[in-house]
C-alpha cells in the first residue's frame, strides 16, 4: 500500500505554524497507512443495493464528490479515536460532498428511499470531540467543507453571513481583504468550521467569543429536503441577520448539538473593531488562590469591566505548551505537587495565570485596567501586567487593525485565527491525541476551587496530571480539563476513556453537567440529565431526552440525520430497535465489485477500494463532529 499523506497546510501566518501542523499531520499519515483500507456498508444494505445506492450518488455529484477508499480512510475517521480500531468500529462506505443546497436535497432524497444513516460534518477538525467520524457504523459521511462561500461581511451593523465549509483563516481573510472593521471571534485551532464550531456551542475569546448566543438567522435542510429559514428570513427580509425574533417561536438554538437538520446557513454578531486593545494578564503564586481570582473576574464582568472571558490556567497548562512531560518528569502518575513546585521556580512560573483583554478608548482601557489592579490587591503577591495597543494615528488609522497585536500577547483575544496551540498534543507523547472534559460550575469562587480539589484527585487516580483551563463567565465557570494520551499506547487511551467516565460521574455528584462531549460519550452524558426519568410511562428516558426524540421521529421519520448526535437516537435505534442497526457481516472482494459496477454505470471512476467489506452496525458510543447536524 502507497504511504498515505494528507495535503499541505499553509494557512497560517504564524511562523512555524504550518511546519507544526504538517509535522502532526505526517504522524497521522503513516498511523493510518500500515493499516489496510476496511469499508463498510450501511446497515441493512446488501452489496447489491449498495452498487446501485452509490451510482446514485455520483450521478448527483460526480467522481470528485464521492470519496472512497484510502483517501475516504485518511479524511473520514476519527484521529485521536480510543478505540482500538478505529475502522471496524466506526468505519463507513464514502464521503460525499456536496457543493449545494440542491445537491443536499438530492443526497437527503436517496438516504430516505434506502433508509441509511447519513453523518453530516462542515469540516470534520472537530478534534477531542471525534473530529469527522460518525457513531452508527456504516454511515455515509456529509462532509460540507466545499460549501464554503463567504456570503456577506457587514460592519455597519457588524455580522458575517457563512455556508458550513467556510474555516475561521478564511473567514479572517475575507474581512481583510473587503477591510471590513470587525474583529472575528475565533477558538484555539483556525482550521475548524465557523459554522460547526457554533453549532457544537464552542467559544472564542472577543467580546463576542459565546458563538452560539450571536446566532442571528439560519437556514437549514429538513431530513425530508424542505428548506427553513429562521427569523425574519421566512420574510426574506434584510432584517435577517439584524433581529432573531421574527414571528411566533424562535428555533435558532434548535439546530445547536441536535440531528434535527443540516444547517446551510448561519449568520452570527462579531465585535466591531475597537479604537484599542490591551492584553492582560495576572499571575497569583498559590494553589488556593484559584477562588478569589474567580470572584474577582465575576464582579469585573458583572460591571462590564472586562468584556471578553478570562481564561485562568494551571501551571501544567503552561507546561504543556512548552514540550512533552518527559521533560519536565519522567516517573508514573500525576506530576507530584513537590515537583510542580520546583518547575515553578526553575521556570518562574505562578500556580496559576489568567489572560484577558480590555477593548476601547484609551481612556476607557486605562480607566478598566486601573480597575482591574485595585481588584487584584486582594490577592497577596499577585502580578498584574497589561501591554495596550491603539491604531496608528500617522497612517490615518482610526480602528486597530487585529493584525498589529503580536500573538504572543494577543492570544486570540484580537480574532486573528491561529494553530500555535495544537502543540499541546505532544503533551504525553510526540503521536499524541486529547479529549477534553468541560463541566459547568457556578462562578463561585469557592465551588470552583472544590472542584479543581476533587477532579484533580480523580485525574491523579487514573495516573493524569490536571491540564485546567478556567473560563470565567458572569455567571457560570467552564472548568475545561484537557485529557491527554498516547495515541500509540492503547492502555494509555483506554485510562483517559476510564478517567472521563469517572469525571462525568463526580460531576454529576455536584449537580454539574458536561456541556459538549466526545461521540464515545454522548449517551453517557445525556444520560445525566435526567429529570423527569422517574415519571410513569417513562421507562427511565429523562423528559428532555423523550421530547427531543418526539421531535427527532416527527422531522425525521426515516431516522436518517446524524442518528445518537448528542444520544438523540431515532425510533428504530431505540430499546430493542437497536438491532436494525447491526447488519451481518461480509468479507471479502464484494466492495471493490460495488465501486466497479457503479463507476461502470456512470461512466466514471471512483477512487481505488481495497482490502476487506464489513456491513454496518450500530456504536454506541462512537465518536464525530457534526453539523447542527452540521460541526466543527
Amino acid at each position: 500500500m502507497a504511504p498515505l499523506a494528507f495535503p499541505q497546510f499553509k494557512l497560517s501566518h504564524v511562523d512555524g505554524e504550518n511546519e507544526l501542523v504538517n509535522v502532526i499531520q505526517k504522524r497521522w499519515a503513516d498511523s493510518l497507512s500500515g493499516q489496510p483500507t476496511v469499508l463498510v456498508l450501511p446497515p441493512g444494505i446488501d452489496v447489491d443495493t449498495w452498487k446501485v445506492i452509490l451510482s446514485r450518488f455520483l450521478e448527483i455529484l460526480g467522481e470528485k464528490g464521492v470519496v472512497v477508499g484510502d483517501e475516504h480512510k485518511l479524511n473520514y475517521l476519527d484521529i485521536f479515536s480510543l478505540a482500538e480500531n478505529e475502522q471496524e468500529v466506526r468505519g463507513s462506505p464514502c464521503a460525499l460532498r456536496p457543493t449545494t443546497v440542491e445537491h443536499i436535497q438530492a443526497i437527503l432524497k436517496v438516504a430516505n428511499e434506502y433508509k441509511i444513516p447519513v453523518w453530516t460534518v462542515s469540516r470534520g477538525r472537530n478534534l477531542g470531540y471525534g473530529a469527522n467520524a460518525g457513531r452508527v457504523r456504516g454511515s455515509v459521511i456529509i462532509d460540507l467543507q466545499d460549501m464554503d462561500k463567504v456570503l456577506e461581511v457587514d460592519d455597519k451593523y457588524c455580522y458575517y453571513t457563512v455556508e458550513p465549509g467556510v474555516s475561521f483563516f478564511k473567514l479572517y481573510e475575507a474581512i481583510k481583504e473587503q477591510k471590513k472593521n470587525i474583529w472575528m471571534s475565533v477558538p484555539a485551532l483556525g482550521w475548524g468550521s465557523v459554522v460547526g464550531n457554533t453549532l457544537d456551542r464552542g467559544w472564542g475569546y472577543t467580546p463576542y467569543g459565546d458563538h452560539s448566543n450571536q446566532i442571528c438567522g439560519v437556514e437549514a435542510v429538513l431530513a425530508d429536503g424542505t428548506i427553513v429559514r429562521t427569523g425574519m428570513g421566512a420574510l426574506n427580509s434584510k432584517l435577517w441577520p439584524l433581529f432573531r425574533g421574527g414571528y411566533g417561536p424562535t428555533y435558532e438554538q434548535m439546530f445547536s448539538q441536535s440531528n434535527f437538520a443540516i444547517v446551510t446557513k448561519l449568520t452570527l454578531w462579531a465585535t466591531p473593531a475597537p479604537l484599542g486593545f490591551m492584553s492582560c494578564h495576572v499571575a497569583v503564586p498559590k494553589e488556593t488562590d484559584l477562588a478569589p481570582m474567580v470572584d474577582i473576574f465575576r464582579e469585573l464582568l458583572k460591571y462590564d469591566v472586562i468584556q471578553n472571558h478570562p481564561v485562568v490556567g494551571n501551571i501544567l497548562r503552561e507546561l504543556g505548551k512548552r514540550g512533552t512531560r518527559s521533560k519536565w518528569y519522567d516517573g508514573k502518575g500525576a506530576i507530584p505537587d513537590w515537583r510542580l513546585e520546583e518547575l515553578a521556580k526553575e521556570l518562574d512560573l505562578s500556580w496559576w495565570d489568567a489572560n484577558w483583554g480590555l477593548y476601547g478608548t484609551r481612556e476607557q482601557i486605562e480607566m478598566n485596567f486601573r480597575r482591574c489592579q485595585e481588584a487584584f490587591k486582594a490577592i497577596p503577591g499577585a502580578k498584574i501586567r497589561g501591554n495596550a495597543y491603539y491604531p496608528d494615528e500617522s497612517k490615518g488609522e482610526k480602528y486597530l487593525d487585529p493584525a498589529a497585536v503580536p500573538y504572543s500577547d494577543a492570544w486570540l483575544q484580537n480574532g486573528v485565527p491561529s494553530m500555535n496551540p495544537i502543540v499541546s498534543i505532544q503533551y504525553r507523547g510526540l503521536d499524541g491525541g486529547h479529549i477534553s472534559f468541560s463541566p459547568i460550575v457556578p462562578a463561585d469562587g469557592q465551588a470552583s476551587l472544590d472542584w479543581y480539589h476533587e477532579a484533580k484527585k480523580v485525574c491523579a487516580d487514573y495516573g493524569f496530571d490536571f491540564m485546567a483551563g478556567v473560563h470565567v463567565y458572569q455567571r457560570h465557570v467552564a472548568h475545561l480539563i484537557m485529557i491527554y494520551f498516547d495515541r500509540t499506547d492503547q492502555e494509555d487511551k483506554k485510562a483517559a476513556n476510564d478517567l472521563f467516565v469517572a469525571l462525568v460521574k463526580k460531576a454529576r455528584e455536584h449537580g454539574y453537567g458536561e456541556y459538549r462531549a466526545h461521540i464515545d460519550h454522548m449517551d453517557l452524558v445525556a444520560d445525566q440529565y435526567d429529570f423527569g426519568a422517574k415519571d410513569e410511562g417513562a421507562n427511565g428516558v429523562p423528559s428532555l431526552m423523550r421530547m427531543n426524540q418526539r421531535i427527532k421521529d416527527a422531522l425525521d421519520p426515516n431516522g436518517i440525520l446524524s442518528p445518537g448526535k448528542q444520544g438523540i437516537w431515532p425510533a428504530m435505534y431505540r430499546g430493542e430497535g437497536a438491532a436494525k442497526g447491526r447488519g451481518s457481516e461480509i468479507r471479502g472482494s464484494q466492495i471493490e465489485e460495488a465501486a466497479a459496477a457503479a463507476t461502470e454505470a456512470n461512466g466514471t471512476s471512483v477512487n481505488g477500494v481495497n482490502g476487506e467489506h464489513v456491513n454496518g452496525s450500530l456504536s454506541n458510543g462512537v465518536s464525530g463532529t457534526t453539523n447542527g447536524v452540521s460541526s466543527a
